[in-house]
């Protein structure tokens, strides 16, 4: 004797139907924000310290140094209750940005050239007490399709004095330097000249001399000012 199988039931249907949706869209959402802190993370291997901004300053994230940044330095900067620059001339900068962002999405509205390139990005630098200024930028990101949250913007905390090792060990093993050539093109990063970086370690002007023919050799460059334009392209990405 066969036995037919029970007929649908709707209710069930729907009610499964309902939690399948609940849990894709969880899965969703936990993949939008692990996505984001895996990649806002990748920028701090390169000394670059990330935060994610709506469209009214508060601060959705920040990646892990960030926090630590702040309270190591006096930077006029404040991240509660939203993100809040302490300079009066940053300040102003930065409220031009968010201005020009809302008009350039703004419909009916016509944006000046000015407006228009502040809508694009805003780059200011942060003085600190006992070194070198920060660098912070300010960029819109683009909204992907679905997004409800609106308009989020992405300001990244770059320290010029911040010189990131693997960035740096690839610039060695990219043009095979040896430990002395390498030391060499660091000192002329740190804005020494020949003189200084021989008197700093110890070493003969003919060695100096010796050292940087080498290394012209081995990256193909001619003079310091091409050494060096090849050193800030392939270490201060």
């Amino acid at each position: 004797m066969t036995s037919e199988s029970d007929p649908p039931d709707p209710v069930n249907e729907n009610n499964s139907s309902r939690i399948e949706r609940r849990r894709q869209f969880r899965r969703a959402a936990d993949y939008q924000a692990e996505h984001f802190q895996h990649i806002f993370s990748s920028f701090e291997t390169f000394g670059r310290h990330v935060l994610l901004l709506d469209s009214q300053s508060r601060v959705l994230y920040r990646s892990k140094k960030v926090d630590a940044l702040l309270e190591s330095d006096a930077i006029p900067l404040r991240l509660k209750p939203k993100f809040t620059l302490l300079d009066s001339y940053n300040a102003k900068q930065f409220k031009a940005f968010i201005n020009g962002l809302a008009q350039s999405r703004t419909v009916d509205s016509t944006p000046s050239a000015l407006d228009s390139r502040r809508a694009r990005s805003c780059i200011l630098l942060l003085e600190r007490a006992n070194s070198s200024p920060l660098l912070l930028g300010c960029f819109p990101m683009r909204q992907s399709p679905g997004d409800e949250g609106g308009l989020k913007i992405m300001a990244i905390l770059c320290d010029p004095g911040c010189y990131s090792e693997e960035q740096w060990r690839a610039f060695q093993d990219l043009f095979s330097l040896t430990a002395a050539e390498l030391r060499l093109c660091l000192a002329l990063a740190d804005g020494l000249s020949l003189a200084e970086y021989g008197q700093k370690y110890d070493i003969t002007d003919n060695t100096a001399r010796s050292q940087l023919k080498k290394v012209f050799e081995k990256t193909n460059t001619r003079r310091q000012g091409d050494l060096m334009r090849l050193i800030f392209l392939l270490t201060r990405l």
